[in-house]
């Protein structure tokens, strides 16, 4: 059984939309935290080392930076968005 994900989110972020496009087509449930990023909250200040969304807390774990999140999405959770040719694949993350 995975750990539970949490999406800490601002609703206008583009960066967070990429991390919510890859979790709802892997079909993996998480749940979405909203923050003011005008008025940002202590524990969101606590766990986010530059203060920006979107971060993914994976268990006890937080995760920052879209691309990280994504990558580390496509490493653990099925199925495959990345064909397995490492070509391919690089030209599908050049895409990103």
């Amino acid at each position: 059984m995975s750990q539970p994900l949490t999406l800490v989110s601002f609703d206008l972020c583009p960066y967070v939309q990429r991390a919510a496009i890859v979790l709802a087509e892997k079909g993996v449930p998480f749940k979405r935290v909203d923050v003011d990023l005008a008025d940002k909250p202590d524990w969101f200040r606590a766990i986010s080392p530059l203060g920006k969304v979107p971060l993914l807390k994976v268990g006890g774990e937080v995760l920052f930076e879209s691309a990280v999140i994504v990558e580390y999405l496509e490493e653990t959770e099925g199925p495959a968005l990345h064909p397995a040719d490492p070509l391919a694949k690089a030209k599908h993350r050049a895409w990103m």
